[in-house]
């Protein structure tokens, strides 16, 4: 009960002092009080939210760009941004609004973007963050806006992880991604190059991890890689990486930088005497920023891909969009270099941002903001090459996915080819990749895939258990870097067995008076010592379903029940109950679903089944004759279980409108043998712990489980040891020093046996079971 409190000051809630206050001053006879009032507090401080408050005559946009620093050459973006807005402005505005364009500096920082980014939201209140640079940067903040639902639009980097529209809905990139641009120079080599070999020098970070990822997948093995170099954003040379991989022989180099290095890589292989079919990435193919300065003659013959026109193409003149194009550069932003291609980016994004503001007319709230940038549909902007286009969707946001290949020649850049997608349908399969790899890298793709695999032993067909493994497997498969295979199981019981003695099984979903009722019956010695927990996974409620004439438990004394297989959790549960509350009925051992037709004939007199509601089975009882039995919150069942409700939300068929039902609840554990820190079960298990707890605001929107939303990562498992790899995850992501340091000084007493007598504490154990329920 007391990490509540905990909880309420790691969210530095507005009302954690005052339940602190009355936590010192009411005793612990009033724990329950203080309790509730905690967590009522931080209910409340949780719902409010600071939305943007743009004027009448105003549309304030918030963007982070690094004007210093080690990627200031990227700062032109921001300049060109800044001018068209101008132009905007001086046009009349946006449906008649002018746009308050407010741009700080972060030096490409992250910690800086965070510090930024908050102050643009909760100080310089922006209606959403435009074009911030960077893929660190920008995936600092990303968690941060998509909790407070405040657009991040058209990010100004290429990473893959802007299309993640079921995990982050309000991120949204622009150009086309990293790897769908990898994947278009694999297709050119595979077609041009298929004997060749390929060295990759790629920035040590997320950002070259995206390209070469996208290489490799396109490339499917059958270009060799035979080596590959790092450099950090704050070496000062490239030197080694360059003679270490020209001594590779390779004839092809895949050279993922960003402009300062892109420039000394082609020097320096010009220096060495190296001519390889040299790639560059777009992000880094700016004529004015890098090719000129690494010397035109060393660049000759370097490739690249590209979706705009060039902004000094002599060629395009006569293009009216590039006429237009041309005219603004002139008049609004003179200093910058044309045939910079960021500045062609700059005007690109602008006028896209341009275009989704125009279509949310009045309506400039940040839902309708998201909804028209997901609404583009065939959108054809100035200075994008003929045959490309915008697309996105509720489930798209990646804007841009074509591009064209081009040669350095001569001092500029020519297009050459057709347009390329970089999207291959078949490429959205991980099986068909695998597949695809498997003829050429059987031996290391079968090792890699099975390396890490996590097998999670569920529950039966239909059951809450068996769903909840499927929404793992659905949200975390990550191919070959992570698989969840859930296996169907019979539940508790079997799944502890499972972990303990089945081959191959790393984990599984238990229920904690499972544990609790093996070691009290003594059939697993030492068990505390050989099983720990994951996290707290969700309650379960007790459903007990019989003809109107059993109304309460005690009534099926001596009576036929049907309580599920028996290595069930509902096995244990029921018979767990039972005991304690000194009832003794005839079990039966039957599946609850296969039970129904037994129970309509008066075979049986009732059936229990103890899952997360609504269970699917349960909600299609149609039977006037049958209800479901409520079940007290006595003295007895106080220790292990929790007071829950049934509603008519939950079975309209059984309960009437407005009316509930009483019973009580069971906690699901995510459990695990306990494997030594060195072996590689420990290491597969922080692999799925590692995703899980990152991914865990996925899993708590529609259309997973509602029982997600009961999920809470830090809440202990009294009696218990958390994995380790758990725990230090937890460790990691702690509160503040500040709120940490409030929390260890207040003593907070447990419960006593008399507090548990107390109605109000019963009270606050009956709101914070079904508090997330009622909010469904």
């Amino acid at each position: 009960m007391i990490d509540i409190v905990w909880h309420a000051l790691e969210l530095r809630l507005p009302l954690a002092n005052e339940a602190i206050r009355r936590l010192r001053t009411t005793g612990r006879r009033n724990v329950a009080a203080a309790l509730i009032f905690a967590l009522m507090a931080g209910s409340m401080a949780t719902g409010r939210a600071s939305a943007a408050s743009p004027g009448d005559n105003e549309i304030r946009i918030g963007n982070t760009m690094p004007y210093s620093g080690p990627a200031s050459a990227y700062g032109t973006i921001g300049k060109v941004i800044a001018a068209y807005f101008d132009k905007v402005n001086a046009e009349g505005g946006i449906n008649g609004r002018k746009v308050n364009f407010i741009s700080y500096d972060d030096a490409y920082n992250p910690a800086k973007t965070v510090e930024l980014t908050r102050k643009l939201v909760e100080e310089d209140r922006v209606l959403l963050i435009f074009s911030s640079l960077g893929t660190a940067p920008s995936a600092a903040v990303q968690p941060y806006l998509n909790a407070k639902k405040v657009p991040q639009l058209f990010v100004a980097s290429g990473a893959s992880m802007w299309d993640q529209p079921r995990e982050f809905p309000w991120t949204m990139g622009w150009q086309p991604s990293y790897q769908t641009e990898a994947h278009i120079y694999a297709q050119y080599l595979l077609e041009n190059h298929p004997r060749g070999k390929i060295a990759v020098l790629s920035q040590d970070d997320a950002f070259g991890q995206d390209y070469v990822k996208g290489l490799k997948d396109g490339l499917g093995g059958k270009i060799p890689i035979v080596a590959e170099a790092l450099y950090k954003v704050t070496d000062t040379t490239i030197d080694a990486q360059i003679a270490k991989l020209k001594a590779s022989g390779a004839d092809i180099l895949f050279d993922v930088t960003t402009p300062k290095f892109a420039v000394m890589a082609i020097r320096r292989t010009a220096e060495l005497g190296w001519k390889p079919a040299h790639i560059i990435s777009t992000v880094s193919q700016s004529i004015s920023a890098v090719m000129q300065p690494a010397g035109p003659q060393n660049g000759e013959g370097v490739l690249s891909a590209g979706y705009t026109l060039e902004g000094d193409d002599a060629t395009a003149a006569s293009d009216p969009a590039f006429r237009d194009w041309t005219a603004f550069m002139d008049r609004y932003i003179p200093a910058a270099s044309k045939s910079n291609s960021l500045s062609v980016f700059g005007y690109g994004v602008a006028k896209t941002m341009v275009e989704v503001l125009t279509r949310c007319g009045d309506d400039l709230s940040r839902e309708n903001v998201m909804k028209q940038a997901a609404s583009l549909k065939g959108l054809q902007l100035p200075m994008l090459l003929p045959g490309i286009v915008i697309n996105t969707s509720a489930s798209d946001h990646a804007p841009l996915e074509q591009m064209q290949m081009r040669r350095f020649t001569a001092g500029r850049w020519e297009p050459f080819g057709s347009v390329r997608s970089g999207i291959d349908p078949g490429s959205v399969s991980e099986s068909f990749k695998t597949i695809f790899r498997y003829g050429t890298a059987k031996r290391d793709l079968a090792t890699q895939l099975n390396a890490n695999t996590v097998t999670l032993m569920t529950g039966s067909f239909g059951s809450t258990y068996a769903q909840i493994g499927a929404d793992l497997s659905s949200v975390l498969d990550n191919g070959a870097s992570l698989r969840v295979l859930p296996v169907l199981g019979r539940g508790s019981v079997q799944a502890v067995s499972d972990i303990l003695l089945l081959k191959g099984v790393d984990a599984g979903i238990v229920r904690k008076d499972t544990l609790a009722y093996l070691e009290r019956k003594d059939f697993a010695n030492n068990i505390r010592n050989q099983f720990v927990y994951v996290t707290k996974m969700f309650n379960e409620e007790m459903h007990v379903l019989a003809p109107r004439t059993i109304r309460s438990l005690r009534d099926l004394d001596g009576k036929t029940v049907v309580v599920d297989l028996p290595d069930a959790s509902t096995f244990v549960t029921s018979i767990n109950v039972f005991e304690r509350l000194g009832i003794k009925p005839h079990l039966l051992y039957i599946e609850p679903r296969l039970a129904l037709e037994m129970l309509s004939k008066g075979e049986i007199d009732a059936i229990v089944a103890v899952e997360g509601k609504p269970l699917q089975w349960l909600s299609q009882v149609r039977d006037p004759n049958l209800h479901l039995v409520p079940v007290g919150y006595e003295k007895p069942l106080q220790e292990e279980y929790l007071p829950s409700t049934l509603s008519s939300a939950d079975y309209p068929n059984l309960i009437s409108d407005g009316a509930a039902v009483d019973t009580i609840a069971a906690e699901a554990v995510l459990a695990s043998y306990n494997w030594q820190p060195t072996s590689d079960r420990y290491r597969r298990l922080s692999l799925l712990v590692e995703s899980l707890f990152t991914r865990i605001a996925q899993l708590q929107r529609p259309p997973f489980h509602p029982k997600w939303k009961e999920v809470a990562l830090k809440a202990p498992v009294a009696g218990w040891t958390r994995f380790q790899a758990a725990q230090e995850w937890i460790d990691r992501n702690s509160p503040s020093a500040g709120a940490a340091a409030a929390s260890a000084a207040v003593e907070v007493p447990h419960a006593s046996k008399q507090d548990r007598d107390d109605p109000l504490y019963r009270e606050f154990l009956l709101w914070r079971a079904n508090r997330l329920n009622s909010k469904r």
